[in-house]
Order: structure tokens, then sequence, then C-alpha cells
């Protein structure tokens, strides 16, 4: 008896609402819990018109909350026809446009799981309350993430208190009713306090119920203002008497369950769906007290209410039953169970499982359409990568090729250049050697001639002293050794450049230095200047000292590495 009052929490959410006018969309929204037949009327008038609109955020929403209505009417065929409206909107609709960025609306899937837990289906409705929380993780603004994962939360909660793990139900719950008090939502509170009601009387912790609903009481009394009674506020502070109504009547303790059900219709009279339960309630509690003339005129009363659900027909006529069962009318109790038959024959039941399995289908087409699109953007960007790699890498192929090939004559002209260049260097150096051993081989000549004209007797002085000079002028000639300069120079460019850079040489020391590097004995070098080779002894130390050279260092080892 409890659990029928329980499931009534799993029916209501807060949908994005849309709309053709907002004369239909406001209708909608006040005759929501006061007349939901009503409501239905005017969802079904945007509807009509549905297949010429644009898919948008308000036109699922819309449908979505006409399929709520339903739900909390206990009309769950119909109720699944406008979640199925919806989630077919939803997938069309192109992502730019949607709220969140999330692949199936998480309300919808919610209301889903709340029609599996109605009808017994604890393992697939378990599993839609754990997607929907999954998809409410996504949205992006915090109120409504929190509100959503709340709901989802309360939900699973609901189920274990189903499969009687009333400690987990109860710590879930309890963390939801903190987070609530921190929003400051009144209207959260009060339902969250309601559920936490329903595990102490679960519990048998009748004490701590009843303390709990005192609670409740004062909270509702304490608001500083009034608190409207068509409000949402109103309706889930009610829901607190309800469940104790509901215990009182598992445990038969009738009176009191009268107590609290009259209680609670008196605060649920602008909530028609809530009215029929308590008054099937009602009925089955007098009917407990053995009261059938009030329990059958209550029965009867509510078989008069216009869009009755199946399940409160199936009450009331059951209360019926048994009254006509016990007095022996026969002829009345035919006609109930004709009644019974005609509903079990009817039932949506069946309509709800085909429904539901529709639905299904659907969704595990969507969601494989959905990874065969993303499994067709990641063989796109693949090839387009591949594609992108195979061009970068001709791209460098090709420029390895090239520069390979650029490299190859390049190097191949450097190579030819330096035969150039060493074959050049060669003939210069072939030059300056003739050009140096020709000087040497002058000044021997030269020398020779002086020495036969100094031996020979017979000459006249004068003339000898003339022939001397003019052969000392050859020998010591200036424009040969600057001929000789020049041609060093052009084989050995810096050479003069490093030795001034350690210290300031004369010309005879520059002189001396390009002889050495020739590697021209002391003999040499002497017939080349036309001096002794005392001489060229005594400015080969001088040049030594002037390079400062290390002990371990000899001057020709020295100007042979330059």
């Amino acid at each position: 008896m409890l659990n029928r009052i329980v499931l009534l929490f799993t029916c209501f959410s807060f949908i994005a609402i849309g709309q053709s006018t907002e004369q239909l969309k406001d209708s909608i929204l006040k005759y929501r819990y006061s007349n939901p037949s009503l409501a239905i009327e005017y969802g079904i008038q945007y509807t009509n018109d549905d297949f010429s609109k644009t898919p948008s955020v308000k036109t699922i929403g819309t449908h979505a909350l006409i399929g709520e209505i339903l739900l909390e009417m206990g009309l769950y065929a119909s109720a699944l026809n406008y979640f199925n409206r919806s989630l077919e909107l939803f997938n069309s609709l192109p992502d730019s446009e949607k709220e969140n960025p999330v692949d199936q609306p998480p309300w919808v899937i919610m209301n889903i799981g709340n029609i599996y837990f109605k009808n017994g289906n604890l393992k697939k409705a378990k599993e839609k309350f754990e997607e929907a929380k999954r998809l409410f993780g996504q949205y992006i603004n915090f109120d409504e993430r929190e509100h959503g994962l709340n709901t989802t939360d309360s939900n699973l909660a609901l189920i274990m208190e189903f499969e009687g793990d009333y400690d987990s139900a109860e710590k879930i719950l309890q963390d939801i009713y903190l987070r609530r008090l921190k929003s400051n939502k009144v209207e959260d509170i009060f339902y969250s306090l309601a559920q936490i009601i329903a595990i102490n009387l679960h519990k048998k912790e009748l004490f701590v119920a009843e303390n709990k609903l005192q609670e409740v009481i004062q909270l509702y009394k304490n608001q500083e203002t009034p608190v409207p009674e068509t409000s949402i506020t109103t309706r889930n502070y009610a829901y607190s008497f309800m469940i104790f109504a509901a215990y009182y009547q598992s445990v038969k303790e009738y009176k009191k369950a009268i107590k609290y059900l009259t209680k609670a219709k008196t605060i649920f009279k602008h909530f028609p769906n809530e009215i029929n339960e308590i008054s099937s309630r009602l009925a089955q509690c007098y009917l407990g007290l053995n009261d059938f003339n009030t329990a059958k005129k209550i029965a009867n009363e509510n078989l008069k209410i216009k869009n009755l659900n199946e399940t409160e027909k199936r009450y009331n006529y059951k209360v019926l039953e048994k009254i006509y069962k016990q007095k022996g009318v026969n002829s009345e109790l035919l006609k109930i169970k004709d009644s019974l038959i005609l509903i079990s024959s009817g039932s949506s039941s069946s309509r709800v499982v085909k429904s539901l399995n529709n639905l299904e289908i659907q969704i595990q087409l969507a969601n494989s359409a959905r990874d065969l699109n993303d499994s067709k953007i990641r063989y796109n960007t693949y090839l387009y990568i591949l594609i992108i790699c195979t061009v970068i890498l001709l791209f460098s192929l090709i420029t390895i090729r090239v520069s390979f090939n650029y490299q190859k004559e390049k190097g191949s002209r450097l190579e030819l250049q330096n035969i150039m260049i060493s074959s050049e260097l060669d003939q210069k150096n072939r030059e300056l050697m003739s050009k140096s051993n020709f000087i040497i081989q002058r000044n021997e000549f030269l020398k020779k001639i002086r020495t036969k004209l100094e031996s020979s007797k017979g000459i006249h002085e004068k003339d000898f002293h003339s022939a001397t000079h003019e052969l000392n002028s050859v020998i010591n000639s200036e424009k040969s050794y600057k001929e000789f300069d020049k041609m060093f120079v052009n084989v050995y460019p810096d050479f003069y450049i490093q030795l001034n850079k350690i210290s300031n040489l004369s010309s005879t020391d520059l002189r001396l230095a390009s002889y050495i590097k020739m590697n021209h004995s002391n003999s040499e070098i002497a017939i080349i200047s036309g001096v002794s080779t005392r001489t060229i002894e005594s400015q080969r130390y001088r040049l030594s000292k002037k390079l400062e050279l290390d002990k371990d260092q000899t001057l020709n080892s020295f100007l042979l590495s330059l």
C-alpha cells in the first residue's frame, strides 16, 4: 500500500515548454495540475500543427511536457507516444541549436524510466535513471544540472526502497535533502522530507517519522508569505500526510489512515490526480472498517470521474466486488466482474510494453546512427590526416631529392673549384719556386763572376770596382724581391697578416719568414739575400725572439704550421 503513494514522486520534472502562441503555453502551464485533461486539450491544439513546424527546443519541450502530464494521469501508453515524438524531434535538431551538449534529452529518458518503474521493471528503470543522471551531468547550467541530478538520485533511491535496501536509500535521500537546503528551493525541500518520512515508516521508526512530520508542518507554517494552495509547494507538503495514510492503511489501522487521507484531501483539493487516488484509498479504508455503505458510495462516485486511469478503476471495482460478494448481491457482482474483465481485456499494459519496446528500438537506432555518424567523422578525419601526411611526405621526398641533387651538383662544383684552386695554387707554388730558384741561380752565377773578377790580374782597378758594384746591385736588386713578395702573397695571402698580429716585424723579418715557409735552407736564403750564412743565422735568432716561441718549438715548425 505504501509503495503506491511513493510511486507518485517519480512523475514530475521541469522541461522547457514549447508552444505556437503564448496563450496556449500559459494554458498548459495553468491547468497542468488543477485540470490536466484541459491542459492535454490545449497541448493537442499545438501538436496537431506539429508536422508543419521546424523542430526546435520549444517543440521538443512541449511534447515532453504533454507526455509528463499523461504520465501523471496514469495514461502510460499515450505518454510514451509523446515521449517518442519528443525523441524524434530532438534527434533531428542540429547540435548547434541544442542548449546542452547531450545526445538524448535527460528528462524524457528519466520519465521513460518512471514508466518502467510503474510497470514493475526495476532493472530497466534503473538503467534509464542512470542514463539520465549521466546526461544531466553534462548540463552547462549549474542549477539545472543540480536539479536533474537530485531528481535522478531520488528515483534511484526509490528503487533501493522497493528492493528493501532502506539504509542505502536513506543515505542518498539525506544527501539530496542537504543539497536542496543549500539551494533553498522550498518545494524540493518538502519533497525530500516526504521521501525521508516514507523510509522512516518502512524501518518502523514511527517516532522519528512523526517528529519529521511536525518539522514539515512547522516549515509550512513558518513561510514568510502564505503559500498558494495551487502551488507545487502545497502539493509536496501534502505528500507527507498521504505517506502516513498509506502506512496506516498497510498496517490496517484504517481510522488513522482515514484521518490522514482526509487531511491530505483537504490540501490536495486543487490537484485532481492526487484526489482520485485519495478517494480510492478512502473507499478501501471504509471497506476495511466494514462500513459498506460509505465505501460503496465513495467507489461509485470515483468511477464516475472522467479520465480515471485503469489502476484507480480497478481499485474501486475491487471494493465494490468485495461489498457485493459480502452482501450476496450476485446480479451486481456479475456486472462488476464483467467490468473488471473488460478492463483487463482492454488493458493498456500490452500497449505500454509494445510502446516501450518500440521506443527502445528507436533509441538504439538513434544511438547506432549517431555512432555511425561519429565513425564516418573519425574515418573522414583519419582520411584527411592520411592525405595531408601523404602530401607532406611526397613534398618532403621531393624536397629531399631536389636538395640532394642540388647538394650533389654543388659538391661537384665545389670539387671542381677545389681542383681548379689546387691546380692554380700548385701553379703559383711552382712559379714561386721557379722565381726563388731563379734568384738563387742568378745570384750564384753573379757571385762566381765576381769571384773570377777578384782573382783576375790585369783589370784596371777603376773598372774592377765598377763591375763589382754593378754585380752587387743586381744581386741585391729590390725589384726581384718585390716580384717574389707579390707572388708569395698570392700563394699565402694571410701569412704576413698572421705574423704581424704576433709582433711588429720588419720587411727583412717577413722576407726571411717567407723563405723559411718555402722550406729553404740557411745557405739558400743567404744566396737569395746576398748575405752570409752567419748573417742569416743572426736574423733567424732575432725573428725567433720577436715571435716569442716556446723553448721546445723551432722557428721552421712554427712558420710551416701557419
